[in-house]
């Protein structure tokens, strides 16, 4: 009788046959199927032999039937090889070009999948369609910082995780208005009504000079949008807080520059008419507090109002709308935690802000007043 090695051997070259048969007929898949019978009747009858090693168990006559199953399974085999006229040289020379033949089909599917990886990368990474220009206009809570923490860096961070390569041209200002002076006209801005929107709206329009900026943050902003004006996508109105503390009218159809209301809707007319390729977006001011007693609660006009009617202009006027004062998330209970000096966000804030802002952007609808959907920013 054979060797158990014998058989595990016999078993072995014809199961490598199995894998250069199937391109043969009916009579070649069977040579396979018992080949594979080979394998799996030398695995138990080692198992069977192994499992007796130290053992009195008596296990002669499962040995026996494995044996005699190997022999008829290797009758079969041969006369299988027979009808195919494979000889054992055939089968070895069969089983390298096989193997050769599976190598190469794994290695071209290996680069077709690795081919097909870089270019979904590729479409990942290609923001050529995705460019956006943005162009603010407002106060210090986009004015006073202007570095990795401002709003501007923090938005285009937030725009950049949706695909969106923004470019934010910082033209905000600390302590301006939308609304000017009562000694001053939209085309004579004193002190009160220096930087205003209606001078910033002057400016962009051409009547007035953009070097009457020099000196100020926002001076190399706007000097760089007055060469892409036909390219910016969306302007930013981002005002209230300091028409507040200066207690504007709400409204004044007589002299529109003077009520912030009115203001902000001549504002809005305006950016209109030099930017008509660009989506606009109101912000109204935020919620603040100077000390534990809301700024809403204080004053002959609450704040609430002015960031009421920013709201309202906004859903008149057709534009993008966030409601910073209801809709941030900061209140009297968290003011502490979001505000570094009763008005301005902190970094906190900032970056609250920053994806409120973004999230309007991306997913906001004119003429509404958008919610604070930021769960899908960083």
């Amino acid at each position: 009788m054979k060797s158990v090695a014998d058989w595990l051997q016999r078993g072995y070259t014809e199961a490598v046959l199995m894998e250069t048969g199937m391109r043969r007929n009916e009579c070649m898949k069977r040579l396979s199927k018992v080949s594979c019978g080979l394998l799996l009747t030398a695995s138990l009858l080692i198992g069977a032999m192994l499992s007796g090693c130290g053992q009195t168990t008596d296990y002669t006559a499962e040995i026996k039937e494995y044996q005699n199953k190997l022999e008829s399974l290797a009758a079969e085999n041969e006369e299988l090889k027979a009808q195919l006229g494979i000889t054992e040289t055939q089968s070895a020379e069969e089983t390298q070009t096989a193997a050769e033949t599976e190598n190469q089909s794994q290695e071209m599917v290996s680069e077709n999948q690795t081919t097909e990886t870089d270019v979904q990368q590729a479409e990942n990474t290609d923001n050529s369609g995705d460019e956006m220009k943005i162009l603010v206009l407002g106060d210090s809570i986009w004015g006073n910082y202007r570095d990795d923490t401002g709003v501007s860096a923090r938005l285009a961070a937030c725009l950049a995780q949706e695909g969106k390569n923004a470019t934010v041209y910082n033209g905000a200002i600390g302590g301006t208005r939308a609304t000017i002076s009562p000694d001053d006209n939209e085309y004579k801005f004193g002190p009160a009504s220096d930087c205003s929107l209606g001078k910033m709206v002057s400016i962009l329009r051409g009547d007035t000079d953009v070097e009457m900026l020099q000196g100020k943050a926002a001076y190399d902003d706007i000097k760089a949008v007055m060469d892409v004006k036909d390219q910016i996508d969306v302007v930013i109105l981002s005002y209230g807080m300091n028409d507040f503390l200066a207690q504007a009218p709400i409204n004044n159809s007589d002299r529109p520059w003077t009520g912030f209301g009115t203001a902000l809707n001549s504002g809005v007319l305006e950016i209109k008419g030099i930017f008509p390729q660009a989506q606009i977006l109101i912000i109204s001011p935020n919620y603040a507090s100077y000390f534990p007693i809301p700024v809403k609660n204080m004053g002959e006009k609450a704040l609430y109002n002015y960031a009421s009617i920013a709201c309202d202009v906004a859903v008149g006027q057709g534009t993008l709308c966030v409601d910073a004062y209801d809709n941030l998330g900061v209140d009297a209970y968290n003011a502490d935690e979001y505000l570094e000096d009763g008005i301005h966000l902190n970094e906190k804030g900032r970056s609250l802000y920053a994806k409120t802002i973004a999230s309007c952007l991306l997913y906001g609808t004119a003429g509404q007043i958008s919610g604070n959907n930021i769960a899908s920013f960083n």
